[in-house]
């Protein structure tokens, strides 16, 4: 029997997570969109590519994570009721994350000077009010310094706005902030999943929802007819701006999130007529496709009470991850017979395929890092790993500001800088984003030396 090299948390997770959040990235910050490997795009429409794999990760993990966390809180006294306010308060903290990581550049490149004490106000008002919501929500020892915070940031943030009339690039921003994204996604299926835990935390019970919303998805998705189209179809990619009228709305996550969010949806995926008026839009976040999202975290949630099982060692265990993910990934194959992997409508076929390919990974981490103890070769892995979220906020941040900041020229920071990379335009667009990756992974590491950790 191999000895399992025992941690107050499973490690190969969070060499995972860290892995995971390399991948997103990378894949997120080339030098030029306009030059990038293959690999490192997401697929057209149907099929998929590494960087197809990297968000159902993380949704993975999620679940995963949570039966090590909840089972361990209800043991030492914690209500289902406080737990479950918990994952609210949880989820709210991050949705105000993902929104601000939509707006908070509108405060500093407004268009024109910052001259107005009134838009310095309400820019010192909104920092205050989104950071000291997020802190509350998340949990905290100093509770009345950020209540202080919030209300004072609140207080500023409407008298701002009251003098500026509610014109403002901040205020222009919210009223068309982009509703779905990552951060959201994890938020609502991080929800559902947890509620949907609570009611029936059984495995079996878990096994027979996740098979449900799957099958259920596949169904409407296939085979409802949609108002002015008929019948889906799933092989029709994105439309253009000759595609007909009639013809927008080829599945349902196009029609719900058009009808439903119209341009509070990803701004590269919208349409317009020759009048300016939005006639299509999507967002691969969107509405429907957080139904098959949450299972990619059922099935991780399952994964988790595999791995916490008493009655298993830790080579049973082994065994049992990679022969569910040789299993999953035959089944995710066989299933886009029907139903194509595609991870812009996050499809049963693709929850079901990326789930093994997770359950792979995870497998080879958890024999090298907790079986073996091999783990000074993950270790830039794991400090990504313990901040996940604050790796994934703030590198986007930064990311946003280097495409904002301009030199004399009015070339960007970015430009600049991936343009004296070295090699062809993909080698060079290639080495920024590995230099993105190392910079953050450095960040990453004097945080974790030194003990510091952001938790939401």
């Amino acid at each position: 029997m191999t000895t399992l090299h025992t941690s107050t948390r499973l490690e190969s997770l969070d060499a995972l997570r860290g892995l995971t959040i390399a991948g997103m990235l990378l894949v997120n910050n080339p030098g030029s969109w306009s030059h990038i490997y293959w690999p490192l795009e997401h697929a057209a429409w149907n099929g998929w590519t590494f960087t197809d794999l990297v968000f159902p990760f993380f949704l993975f993990m999620v679940g995963v994570s949570m039966m090590f966390s909840f089972p361990r809180r209800l043991a030492r006294g914690d209500s289902k009721r406080a737990l479950f306010t918990h994952v609210v308060r949880r989820s709210a903290a991050l949705m105000l994350l993902g929104w601000w990581g939509s707006v908070w550049w509108r405060m500093f490149w407004t268009g024109g000077g910052l001259n107005d004490v009134a838009a310095i106000v309400l820019r010192v008002g909104f920092t205050g009010l989104i950071l000291g919501a997020v802190v509350l929500l998340a949990g905290t020892e100093r509770t009345r310094i950020w209540k202080w915070i919030f209300i004072g940031g609140a207080s500023l943030f409407a008298v701002g706005s009251v003098l500026l009339g509610f014109e403002d690039t901040v205020w222009s921003g919210i009223t068309h902030i982009r509703i779905p994204g990552v951060l959201v996604r994890i938020a609502w299926c991080y929800l559902l999943a947890s509620s949907i835990y609570f009611l029936t935390p059984d495995r079996n019970a878990l096994i027979k929802w996740t098979i449900g919303l799957l099958g259920g998805y596949a169904l409407w998705m296939m085979f409802v007819p949609i108002p002015g189209f008929g019948m889906p179809d799933l092989s029709r990619g994105f439309p253009t701006g000759d595609t007909p009228v009639g013809e927008l709305f080829s599945n349902w996550a196009f029609f719900l999130d058009y009808h439903i969010l119209g341009s509070h949806t990803w701004s590269v995926r919208q349409l317009q007529d020759a009048s300016g008026q939005l006639i299509w839009s999507f967002d691969p976040e969107g509405i429907i496709s957080t139904i098959s999202a949450t299972c990619s975290v059922l099935l991780g949630m399952l994964t988790g009470q595999w791995l916490t099982r008493e009655d298993r060692n830790p080579s049973e265990k082994l065994n049992g991850l990679f022969v569910a993910a040789g299993w999953l990934m035959i089944l995710g194959l066989l299933f886009s017979i029907w139903m194509p992997i595609n991870k812009r409508i996050w499809t049963s076929s693709y929850t079901i395929f990326t789930a093994g390919m997770a359950l792979a990974t995870l497998g080879v981490l958890y024999h090298a890092i907790d079986m073996r103890g091999w783990k000074k070769w993950a270790y830039p892995l794991l400090a990504y790993g313990r901040n996940a979220i604050f790796s994934f906020v703030a590198s986007g941040m930064m990311a946003t500001a280097m495409i904002r900041i301009r030199m004399a020229d009015g070339t960007t920071l970015k430009t600049m800088i991936y343009e004296a990379m070295p090699g062809t335009p993909e080698m060079a667009s290639f080495i920024f984003g590995i230099s993105f990756v190392t910079l953050w992974a450095t960040i990453a590491w004097l945080l974790d030396k030194n003990k510091i950790y952001f938790k939401i």
